[in-house]
């Protein structure tokens, strides 16, 4: 990882969420670009966009990282997309509090991008415990490395523990309602093998941890309220895949419910 891009738009939120880019590019020693998106040229819009900026500038500054800004005017997404092609970004990210865009990043920006929904903007990105949530055929695309890599700097730089979680739904009889045919507990964590070895290699010694339930959002968020996960770490193979997900609601429950900051990571496309 060279280079990371953090759109902003002077929101509190986005300055929030920036936080995290900046600790990720002092965890992995990569260059950090702010890229201010207004949607006009209007003197509102230019002020915002420089105290911003400078605000930004400061912190990244003060964590020793080699940082540069733009200021750039038209449609976010369009403009995130044209700036990761030209400037060859390996990773790019945003703060994002709609489902509705999070389905245009994730579908239109080529390189491997990672959305931040920052819950609480007053408080400090600092996360000890980051909830996985891992679903059946997340990386057959490719992209554990990928996401194994970012949540290894992220948990070292917080030292914070990593919980691999699988939800799995029961199959029940139609009348007495009892569960029956299904994987135990223990044969499901075994699926998570892969990406425990993985997080192994990099030095994590994650915990696991595998429930019954028939929703995924409702069981992921429940799931980081009762045990006070401070962030989830949702990964995908990549946009077709991750779309197909979405159509079922879980994404779109988590940005809207989630009880703690989410974090949504595609790899790059294909």
């Amino acid at each position: 990882m060279q280079k990371i891009l953090m759109m902003v738009d002077g929101s509190f939120a986005a300055e929030a969420g920036a936080r995290y880019a900046l600790a990720l590019a002092k965890a992995c020693g990569a260059e950090i670009e702010l890229l201010f998106v207004a949607e006009d040229q209007s003197g509102e819009a230019m002020r915002r966009a420089e105290e911003s900026l400078l605000h930004l500038f400061r912190q990244a500054h003060a964590l020793g990282l080699k940082v540069r800004s733009v200021t750039e005017i038209g449609d976010p997404v369009r403009v995130m997309r044209e700036y990761v092609a030209r400037e060859e970004i390996t990773l790019a990210m945003a703060s994002v509090t709609r489902p509705e865009v999070v389905r245009r990043l994730l579908r239109e920006i080529p390189c491997a991008i990672l959305l931040v929904r920052v819950v609480h903007p007053g408080r400090m990105a600092s996360p000890h415990e980051i909830l996985v949530p891992v679903y059946s055929g997340e990386f057959e695309g490719g992209g554990l490395d990928a996401a194994a890599d970012l949540l290894a700097n992220l948990g070292g730089y917080w030292q914070a523990r990593i919980v691999l979680f699988q939800l799995r739904q029961p199959l029940t009889r139609l009348f007495d309602r009892q569960r029956f045919g299904g994987e135990t507990p223990e044969q499901a964590e075994r699926k998570l093998h892969p990406f425990i070895v993985a997080l192994s290699r990099r030095g994590l010694a994650p915990g696991t941890r595998v429930s019954w339930g028939r929703r995924h959002g409702p069981g992921i968020t429940a799931e980081a309220a009762a045990r006070r996960h401070d962030l989830i770490f949702l990964g995908t193979k990549g946009p077709q895949s991750f779309l197909r997900w979405l159509r079922a609601g879980t994404v779109d429950y988590l940005v809207r419910k989630s009880p703690c900051d989410l974090m949504l990571f595609r790899p790059a496309a294909a």
